[in-house]
């Protein structure tokens, strides 16, 4: 399964506020901080509307100047290391 496939959601144990342009993120769980700039916030807001990523994937393609390969490994990217410090899973 590609991550394009793949359905997530955000974790329950993730306090989230904005800030700036951004968001900060708490994990309850490890007591780690965790900031979110412009682009990565919009996945955020996008993901908790809607976790799917094709769709998601269109929505920043249209919103922000990026090919959409290039738009591909970025959130492929992101994803992984938002799984990595447990703010979002699979569903």
């Amino acid at each position: 399964m590609t991550f394009l496939e793949e359905k997530i959601a955000l974790s329950e144990s993730c306090i989230v506020r904005e800030m700036g342009d951004g968001f900060v993120i708490l994990n309850l769980s490890t007591e780690r901080f965790y900031e979110l700039k412009e682009v990565g916030k919009r996945f955020w807001e996008l993901i908790s509307e809607n976790k799917e990523y094709t769709l998601t994937l269109n929505i920043l393609q249209e919103e922000y100047d990026v090919t959409a390969e290039q738009l591909r490994k970025d959130i492929s990217r992101l994803t992984e290391d938002l799984k990595k410090a447990g703010l979002i899973v699979n569903c």
